[in-house]
């Protein structure tokens, strides 16, 4: 049975550390976008931003992420946090698998998280208290949820293992 599963959701809520763990689980192979256009040109996600705009990242992310969608059928594949609320990206998820999960996280535990990273986090890297960050996750959140919204299956993440979330997709993916 040939099973493509896409994670999406907000950047910190473990979409590839879990699907990492997911994939080994299935015994299929494990497909990070960021690390993916890292390859194919040749610069980490920072120095991209860097570089370039976010509108031409946003595209180069796009292009990526039909190249997946299109060649690798039996995988896991975990996008940027971004990735769904760019262009048509959402639908094209959608269209291409029933599998796609939303991994919700509260925006407390994603400010927590994210806040020892962010000096490799473009959108974030400038923010320098725990309340600015958690003001702004919760302001990003609520502009990209309608696209994460749109997935087939929400999994809320809060204080779960990986394995428990893990068994969480499993279980649907094998429910349809």
């Amino acid at each position: 049975m040939s099973c493509q599963i896409v994670l999406i959701g907000y950047m910190g809520c473990g979409k590839t550390t879990i699907a990492k763990h997911l994939a080994k689980k299935m015994s299929i192979d494990h497909v990070d976008l960021d690390n993916e256009i890292e390859k194919s040109e040749k610069l980490s996600i920072p120095k991209l931003f860097k570089k370039y705009n976010e509108i031409i990242f946003r595209k180069i992310e796009k292009r990526k992420l039909l190249d997946i969608l299109d060649c690798k059928t039996n995988c896991v594949i975990s996008v940027g946090g971004g990735t769904p609320c760019y262009f048509d990206n959402m639908k094209r998820i959608c269209s291409t698998t029933k599998n796609v999960f939303y991994l919700k996280t509260s925006n407390e535990i994603l400010a927590n998280r994210l806040f020892l990273s962010r000096n490799k986090r473009p959108l974030i890297t400038k923010i320098r208290t725990i309340e600015k960050l958690i003001e702004f996750v919760a302001k990003h959140i609520f502009e990209r949820s309608s696209f994460y919204q749109l997935s087939h299956h929400i999994i809320i993440t809060n204080y779960k293992s990986i394995d428990q979330i893990s068994k969480e997709i499993i279980l649907a993916v094998n429910q349809k």
